[in-house]
Order: C-alpha cells, then structure tokens, then sequence
C-alpha cells in the first residue's frame, strides 16, 4: 500500500492510540504527528480525521504540561469540527471541552468557562446528565468556580458531578469511579471550608481520604494533600490534637516522597507551627516556622514571598517570647512583602494588621 494512502494514516493513527493506552506517550506523538501530516496531504486540512488525530496530539501535550502547545492543536481541531459537523455536533462539544482544559490551564478563566459552559449544554442535549463526558464537564466548571471564589456555584456543579458519579458506579467500575469521585469530594470539601462549614467538610475530606489511601496508597501525593486539607479543617472546627494529627502524618508522608528539603514540607511546617502559636506554645511555634523558614531559604531563595513569610512567623513568635527582635522581623518581612507582592496583596494586608 502506498505510503500517501489514507488507510496509512488511519493505521498511524491506530497505533498511536494503542501506545498513548499503553502510557507510551513519545512514541505515541510521533505516530500521530506522522498521521496529521499524511492526512493533510491526501485529505486536506479541513477533514473529521484530520481533527481528530489533532484532538489526540493535543490530549497528550496536555497530559505533558505542554498547554500552550496544547490550546493551539485544540482550537485548530474545534475549529475544523464546527465548520463540518457544527457547534451542536457532540464531537464539537467534547473538542470544546479539552479546548476548555487547556485554556484554564493556561490562564484564560473566563474564556475556559464559556467554552465549559457551551460544551456542557450540547452534552446534557446529546448525553444526558449521567453520562461520563457530562459529569467531566460539570466538575471542570466546578473546580474553576471554586478557583474565582464563586462557592455556591461552584458546590452546585459538583454536587451535579458526585450525583452522577455515584449514579454511574453501580455499572461501571467501581475501583475506577471511586478514582474520580477523589477530587470531586475534595473539591467539595474546599467549597465548604471557604463557606467556613467546617463540620460538613470534615466529612468530605474524611471520605476522600478513606478513598485515597485505597486506591491511591497512604503515601501518594494527592492523599497527603487532603491530610493538610483535614488538617486546617480540623483546626478551624477547634481540634488542635487532631489537626497536629493529620499535618504531622502529611509531613512524614511528604519527607518519605521527596525527602526533607522540599517546599512542601516547608508548607506543613508552617502549619504545625500556627497549630502551636494558636494554643499558645510559641516556643514550639518558632522552632517549626524555622525549619520551614530554612527549607524555604534553600529551596526558594531568601527573596521569594513565602520565605519573607516564614521570616515575619518568626518574628510573631520571638515577640510573644519577649524577643525584642521579634517585632523589628515582623516590620522588616511586612515592607519586603510588600515590596515583593504590592501594597493591595491580602497577604501583604494581613501581616500589616499584625503590625498594629
């Protein structure tokens, strides 16, 4: 068969399929890129394989952080879509919706929401409510409320996508639906603690950490990031030994992952000393904000803001120890905070208000 036969090109693309299942992802591109070039030739720019095989390439630069690289194959392949097929077709829904992944991705919310938004309505059309594709949608659009600090909007869209979740799980996969059922209960729980719910979202952290640590393993990185999740919120609803509890088990999962000089860790750090300087053990506090300060001067640089940050904790515990350092540190980090962030920052407007 010649080389510039389109059947080539689907064979291409074919393979290219079986090594992205397979995790095979460079080997995967090259075949789908060899596909777009030949179906370019012999089929034109503007044909449904076309767009498709560039739907696939951008999947996986996606997948590889590669976004910008990403948004330009998807929009290239919604564009072809809505020309042949029209922006009511669900192929053209579900290219708008990786149109809308990427563009988050890179930056550009609003425009992420609206292609979420237009995606959504053709698939609840095509699809129904209960559908995969559907339920994707309704959590991306969650997730990017809860990211604009619209929560009540936010909650409703993910409530639509645990319900379908839960719907689909008695006839799919269960293993696999309780995976993806993970960040929509986390994200739930981010919901509800920004509505300072605190009791409600102990529930949903303790759910998807029950479910983590399953499927995923205690030690994974996305279980140790709901431990500090249930930790705050343990903190907030007044459960300080609880709260120590999970940040201390996040903090020897995260030194087991990447070791002890992480800015991760400098993160729990941080927190087990607020957790201390808040049941007034300031010399407790101090002694784990200096770590995290340490971490973070190794890992970050002294001018990075969360440094700055760990200095001005420090400063907040020395005073309270009758350290007259401590009140000069938390003057000299709120100006180079300031300087670094800009006077409107809410950072930069908290730590003045410690100042007063």
């Amino acid at each position: 068969m010649s080389q510039e036969h389109p059947h080539t090109a689907i064979a291409l693309h074919a393979v290219g399929q079986e090594l992205r299942r397979q995790g095979k992802f460079e080997e995967a591109l090259d075949h789908y890129n060899r596909a777009l070039a030949l179906q370019r030739t012999v089929l034109g720019a503007k044909h449904p394989y076309t767009a498709s095989t560039l739907s696939a390439i951008g999947q996986i630069l996606f997948v590889q952080g590669q976004h910008v690289a990403a948004l330009d194959h998807h929009r290239q392949a919604f564009s072809i879509k809505r020309e042949l097929l029209g922006p009511g077709h669900i192929f053209t829904a579900n290219t708008l919706f990786d149109l809308g992944l990427a563009l988050f991705a890179s930056g550009q919310r609003d425009e992420a929401l609206a292609a979420y938004t237009r995606a959504l309505a053709v698939q609840l059309r095509s699809l129904g409510p209960g559908h995969a594709r559907t339920i994707a949608t309704q959590q991306a659009i969650g997730e990017l409320l809860l990211a604009e600090g619209h929560f009540a909007d936010a909650l409703s869209h993910l409530h639509a996508a645990l319900t379908g979740l839960e719907q689909l799980r008695a006839a799919a996969d269960a293993a696999d639906i309780d995976r993806r059922l993970i960040p929509v209960i986390v994200g739930i729980g981010q919901v509800l603690f920004q509505q300072n719910q605190y009791a409600e979202s102990l529930v949903q952290y303790q759910r998807a950490l029950g479910l983590s640590e399953t499927h995923r393993g205690a030690g994974h990185e996305d279980t140790l990031a709901i431990l500090h999740d249930l930790g705050r919120a343990r903190g907030r609803a007044g459960d300080i030994d609880g709260a120590l509890d999970a940040f201390q088990r996040n903090l020897a999962g995260l030194r087991a992952l990447y070791g002890d000089e992480h800015a991760k860790a400098a993160v729990t750090l941080n927190a087990i000393g607020q957790v201390h300087y808040g049941r007034g053990d300031h010399q407790a506090a101090l002694e784990h904000y200096r770590q995290a300060l340490e971490i973070r001067q190794r890992v970050l640089g002294s001018e990075h803001w969360q440094t700055v940050s760990s200095r001005f904790n420090c400063g907040t515990a020395l005073r309270e120890l009758g350290d007259p350092a401590g009140q000069y540190e938390m003057a000299a980090a709120a100006e180079a905070l300031e300087r670094l962030l800009g006077p409107e920052h809410p950072h930069v407007q908290s730590t003045r208000s410690w100042l007063r």
